[in-house]
């Protein structure tokens, strides 16, 4: 990573040197309370955070004395406000957005800063901008009971000061749970630990284990993950009871300034147990998968800023004999740039973004193929270094050569403003680029086969004659593969009664067409390479 803007830099000089006081003071907090977690339950009937009603109430006593509690708050026996966990279990659909978090909007905000929270937790003002920040312990999503859940941050800084599973577990045996976090503004901060979408853990009532699928939806804003020390981010990790489910982030491009950091990224995490277990180990399929998947939006993608690694787990494991998929997804929003027919370069991940870390980033993985992603198009097919990958939009089909040995230049990293994405230098680069390659135009369904307008009997009869000879549109052949058959006439009976589409300009289609690049790669017989 190369970039004019190094003033976050001298912000995060020696963090990496109170990591562990980091670690140290999260174990101390983790440990200081036995008491259940503050849970959304609803109550008041809306979808506000700072509704303190919405919050979980063990009992009238909390009442009489100054609740309900916003989190990390609760009573213990004594009437002494200890920190909880923060859990959210009933927000899922409540206005189309689950639990908002949006101090700016939220009309319960001015009561709720002045509510009484525990020692070194609750709400302050931070900075010259005032901006509102909610200091809670653990977020926990989906777990023990409500099993889908939506969490909305808008504007204002939520930091959570120990973990955050996103997807956790259920109760219920065959039952999975699944959760997502949707930012638009704001600030979401996970300073000291990690940030896990999907998870697992053994069934409180039964031997059996159950998982969690986990999504991230970046729309806005910022997000900071582990800078002050922690694991990272982590897709589809898990721990003794097991790989967790799906974990999914979409990092979209908005208009608005912002970026994604995090100490590493570990997708596709948990391998299961060393020597195997069939009970625990992932599938690849339900379970052990990680799927990044970038939107090209207002010009361009938004990489991800990673300060040091990027794992990424694909295949069988011959330690724990369980097999995980790591998947790559490109939806296009609008039409990229073309040069000559190629389309721009799009910078996927900045590994290695803070170089003066003494930890050199590398990119690495488990499982015989190794350390690259795979696609969905054909679940056989890995995305090595040079391979072609594509996507669509409108009527035009773009394609870019994949790299891991990128560039990718910040014009100011802090808004998320890119100044270039080149090819770079094998081990001397690490970022993961698209760079262009070539376009082509895609054929249209046309069943208007003597093209007067309008598909109808005549064009039928005209297939009909064609069938299993014709060989051009004028005879019959709608999808324009060569053959006349039946695909051609399901395209017929498609249109029958109106005129074919017209084949339009990039663009023209109002509605984005997604290739998603996303596949099992157990099956593979490629084997990946390793960077050192």
């Amino acid at each position: 990573m190369r970039t004019c803007d190094i003033n976050w830099r001298r912000r995060l000089s020696g963090i990496r040197r109170i990591a562990i006081f980091g670690l140290t003071l999260s174990a101390c907090v983790a440990s200081e309370s036995a008491y259940a977690a503050t849970t959304w339950d609803a109550t008041a009937g809306t979808d506000w955070w700072f509704d303190a009603t919405n919050w979980s109430r063990d009992s009238a006593n909390d009442i009489a004395n100054g609740g309900p509690f916003l989190p990390p708050g609760q009573l213990d026996g004594s009437n002494v406000l200890n920190p909880t966990d923060t859990q959210i279990n009933a927000g899922w659909n409540l206005a189309g957005e689950g639990v908002v978090f949006d101090p700016v909007a939220d009309p319960n905000f001015a009561t709720a800063i002045t509510r009484p929270f525990p020692a070194s937790f609750g709400i302050t003002l931070e900075g010259p901008s005032m901006t509102p920040q909610h200091v809670i312990r653990e977020l926990y999503m989906s777990r023990n009971s409500t099993n889908n859940n939506l969490l909305t941050i808008k504007s204002g800084i939520l930091a959570p000061s120990a973990n955050v599973i996103v997807g956790r577990s259920t109760n219920v045996v065959g039952a999975v749970a699944n959760a997502a976090i949707v930012q638009t503004g704001g600030i979401f901060r996970v300073n000291s630990n990690v940030l896990d979408l999907g998870n697992r853990e053994i069934n409180s009532t039964t031997t059996n284990n159950t998982w969690g699928n986990g999504t991230y939806d970046y729309r806005g804003g910022t997000l900071e993950v582990s800078l002050l020390g922690g694991a990272g981010l982590r897709l589809a990790a898990g721990g003794s009871a097991g790989a967790s489910g799906v974990g999914k982030f979409i990092m979209h491009h908005p208009a608005s300034e912002g970026y994604v950091r995090a100490y590493d990224l570990l997708v596709a995490a948990n391998g299961g147990p060393s020597g195997g277990d069939p009970v625990r180990d992932p599938d690849g399929v339900n379970t052990g998968v990680g799927i990044v998947e970038f939107h090209f939006e207002n010009g361009g993608t938004r990489p991800m800023q990673l300060l040091r690694n990027l794992s990424i787990n694909n295949g069988l494991d011959a330690d724990t004999f369980g097999t995980r998929s790591s998947r790559l997804g490109l939806v296009l929003g609008s039409a990229p740039t073309l040069t000559a027919g190629v389309p721009q370069n799009l910078g996927l991940f900045d590994v290695d973004f803070d170089q003066n870390d003494p930890d050199t980033g590398i990119i690495n993985g488990s499982g015989a193929l190794g350390d690259f992603f795979s696609s969905a198009a054909d679940p056989s097919t890995l995305y090595t270094e040079g391979a072609t990958v594509s996507a669509v939009f409108g009527n035009t089909k773009y394609n870019w050569t994949i790299s891991y040995n990128g560039v990718i230049n910040w014009l100011n990293a802090d808004t998320g403003a890119l100044a270039s994405v080149t090819p770079g230098s094998a081990g001397v680069d690490r970022d993961v680029v698209l760079i262009g390659l070539s376009s082509e135009a895609l054929a249209t369904d046309d069943a208007d086969f003597n093209n007067d307008g309008t598909v109808d009997g005549a064009d039928f009869l005209i297939w009909q004659r064609g069938f299993g000879a014709g060989t051009n549109n004028g005879t019959g052949d709608a999808n324009g593969n060569g053959a006349v058959d039946g695909s051609d006439l399901a395209i017929w009976k498609t249109q029958f009664g109106g005129a074919p589409p017209a084949i339009g300009a990039v663009g023209a289609v109002p509605e984005p067409t997604a290739v998603v690049l996303a596949g099992i790669a157990g099956l593979a017989l490629a084997a990946g390479r390793r960077r050192q």
